[in-house]
């Protein structure tokens, strides 16, 4: 792996590829159908599919959904899908996968200034690490994609999931230590040769490392549970208020990483805002409203039933006053160790 990423390091960083900030305007969010029976019980199949019918219908009233499934028996029982009075289009493609998190097995839609159509960059996929088999048909999901939409597409040799990156869209990413510097995944290459993948792959010339996700977080700390970009400078970041949670003090330190970082060449700092962890009562679950999603026009934000959404909710309005904000119910996501950012993919409109 080290001589692979020597090779890539050794490109210059490629200038003139933007990863857009998920605010920006958006062509559609891709989802993954679900199917896979035996990871969710013939009892929760059902709960999960109906979490998948409800969003997708909360997002078709502002853009475009592309909805894959792993073969073509689910179009007869995705015919339901969408209701009839929606705005937008539901396309329906049948790509084989594994699971429904396709934001980190999924491709990164990256725009080429001064070349026409959309660059695709796959990267390795195996499951955080090895801990959910099988995987090898979501690790061919980017190509797959690419095809389909008969874009361009570049491969890198390194594991790297989607909900382990925070894209500012103007040069900055935010990552975690504990994730993406994690043996599980790249055993023999060194954090300077992974920041130079990332410069070099997205044309980016900052990497901000935080040192830790969220505990019990089996993705190992992937950054979209602790800050999240809202525009090019300003960022949302979790912040636990009680003692007792073992989120409490690394948080702190990763807020203070944040409000410490300027910028080494222009100088500006980062406007960090603090998010409210969600006060549930089972700490096990990585619980967070910072996985919330940006669709054209509106923010959907991850509810828990816990005594802190309805503030969070005023946050976000507070936040995003000419943005439509919706809550959704993500507990039956959650009980599977993800939530709503990681379940989408969104491509952004490119010219």
């Amino acid at each position: 792996m080290e001589t692979e990423g020597k090779r890539i390091v050794h490109h210059a960083i490629q200038k003139g590829r933007c990863y857009h900030g998920e605010w920006e305007k958006q062509k559609t969010v891709w989802l993954s159908w679900p199917h896979n029976v035996k990871e969710w019980g013939e009892q929760r199949l059902p709960k999960i599919r109906k979490f998948y019918n409800d969003l997708i219908n909360i997002v078709l009233d502002f853009q475009d959904v592309n909805l894959i499934l792993t073969s073509e028996e689910l179009l007869d029982e995705t015919k339901n899908i969408p209701a009839k009075d929606k705005k937008h289009s539901c396309k329906k493609i049948v790509i084989p996968n594994d699971d429904i998190w396709i934001r980190d097995y999924g491709p990164f839609f990256i725009e080429r200034y001064g070349k026409k159509g959309t660059l695709i960059l796959d990267f390795g996929f195996n499951a955080w690490g090895g801990k959910f088999p099988p995987w090898n048909r979501d690790d061919t999901v980017p190509k797959e994609i690419a095809f389909y939409l008969g874009c361009e597409s570049e491969s890198y040799p390194l594991i790297l999931e989607g909900g382990a990156l925070e894209f500012s869209g103007d040069g900055l990413v935010l990552t975690t230590e504990e994730c993406i510097l994690n043996k599980n995944r790249n055993s023999e290459i060194t954090k300077e040769s992974i920041e130079s993948v990332i410069k070099n792959a997205f044309g980016v010339n900052e990497v901000i490392f935080l040192k830790k996700g969220l505990v019990n977080d089996h993705t190992d700390g992937h950054i979209d549970n602790v800050a999240r970009f809202i525009d090019k400078r300003k960022v949302l970041v979790a912040r636990s208020f009680n003692r007792k949670n073992e989120n409490f003090d690394h948080l702190i330190e990763s807020e203070n990483i944040l409000k410490n970082w300027s910028h080494p060449q222009r100088g500006y700092k980062l406007d960090v805002i603090e998010l409210p962890l969600p006060e549930c009562n089972d700490s096990s679950m990585p619980y967070s409203y910072a996985n919330f999603i940006f669709i054209n026009n509106g923010v959907i934000v991850p509810l828990y039933n816990c005594q802190t959404d309805e503030m969070v909710l005023k946050i976000f309005k507070l936040l995003f006053p000419e943005r439509n904000v919706i809550g959704i119910d993500c507990n039956v996501l959650i009980e599977e160790g993800g939530s709503l950012h990681c379940m989408t993919k969104q491509e952004s409109l490119i010219h």
